[in-house]
């Protein structure tokens, strides 16, 4: 079976959606032919071959990257190679339902009456701009609508996101999917690799170190955490190149690579953001042992026992519940070990490879 990929930013973007594509083709490539298409980043263009996975980063306009919306506009070189690669595909598997990529595969699926297969990662996002919400609605209705209306399959990895597609596509099933989790390489590590892990990173060494990982975007709530005083931690901030306090670590991008290492540095992860699928840094800095203090999305409890996290459901609960664990070295201890359980007992990508297969093979017995 030859498996297309579109996804509108692939690594080295930073990214969680990006590192689950990356990961869903890798674990799909040990058993299938595997090309994905998305959008060149920085100096990583055009067409490469990665564990297995046949890789094309197409030029591509990132206008809208800077206001915290990745929107790339793929164009010119490498369309044509693009699209003679993924022809005789046997199954399209698009994310996003608003994205040129996506709009792209659908296209292909129909013009070639092959399957396609939808990821929608966050459903409509409210913002607090008008303008933004009514751009998004716009894209809804002119974009997204036309794109799930063709695909074959839907999925998502949100129960809240499920729930709005369902009722905006009545007589639509929406598949839940979890994402899965690396658990050799984002494992608890022994207590004496702290320090050696944050000289290596140029972390503060006898701090209580609180860590946030997103990109820039509104919805992470970053901002919300710069206003609020940090008393007994010390904020890192990772997943971005920004402007940040002086008292606040700035590590900018780090690559993926390194991640595992920066959640054994930490003594606790903060999760203020809202509208979200499920991010995946949740799920590594958990499976590493860090111990996580959230804002509760409704969508995630198909995915994770509350009691697995310290989980919030106000912005000032969770101003609290941090300033405590960070207080709190037994406290974090206890729920650093109820993250671990979680995520070795219910977190798998080959289980989540294996679910995308079993809707692959239902989609193809139904061809259009």
């Amino acid at each position: 079976m030859h498996v297309a990929l579109f996804c509108h930013n692939y690594p080295p973007h930073p990214g969680g959606l990006e590192v689950m594509v990356q990961t869903l083709a890798r674990h799909l490539a040990r058993r299938y032919r595997v090309t994905v298409v998305t959008a060149a980043w920085e100096g990583a263009r055009g067409v490469a071959l990665e564990e297995g996975v046949a890789v094309h980063r197409l030029p591509a306009l990132h206008a809208s990257e800077g206001r915290g919306v990745p929107w790339p506009l793929p164009y010119g070189p490498g369309i044509a190679a693009a699209r003679r690669a993924t022809r005789e595909a046997d199954l399209y598997h698009a994310h996003g339902s608003l994205y040129a990529t996506s709009v792209w595969a659908a296209r292909l699926a129909r013009s070639r009456r092959r399957p396609l297969v939808l990821t929608e990662h966050v459903g409509f996002v409210p913002y607090r701009s008008a303008a933004v919400n009514a751009i998004q609605r716009a894209a809804w209705k002119t974009v997204g609508d036309r794109v799930v209306g063709r695909a074959s399959r839907l999925t998502s990895y949100n129960a809240r996101v499920i729930a709005w597609l369902e009722a905006r596509f009545p007589g639509r099933r929406v598949a839940f999917v979890g994402n899965g989790v690396d658990g050799q390489a984002f494992r608890p590590r022994p207590a004496g690799d702290r320090r050696p892990l944050r000289r290596s990173l140029g972390l503060p060494e006898d701090e209580v170190l609180a860590l946030f990982v997103g990109r820039q975007s509104e919805k992470k709530n970053l901002e919300w955490m710069l206003e609020r005083p940090r008393r007994g931690f010390r904020l890192v901030v990772c997943g971005a190149a920004r402007r940040l306090p002086a008292d606040v670590v700035n590590l900018g991008v780090l690559p993926h690579e390194r991640m595992p290492e920066l959640y054994a540095a930490a003594d606790l992860m903060i999760n203020p953001s809202a509208g979200e699928g499920f991010p995946l840094a949740l799920q590594e800095a958990m499976a590493s042992g860090l111990p996580v203090a959230l804002l509760w999305d409704p969508g995630y409890e198909r995915w994770l026992d509350r009691a697995a996290a310290a989980s919030c459901d106000t912005l000032a609960e969770l101003e609290e519940t941090v300033e405590a664990l960070a207080a709190d070295p037994a406290a974090r201890g206890a729920l650093a070990q109820r993250a671990r359980a979680w995520a070795e007992d219910r977190w798998s990508w080959e289980a989540t490879a294996a679910a995308y297969e079993e809707i692959y093979g239902e989609a193809l017995k139904e061809r259009p």
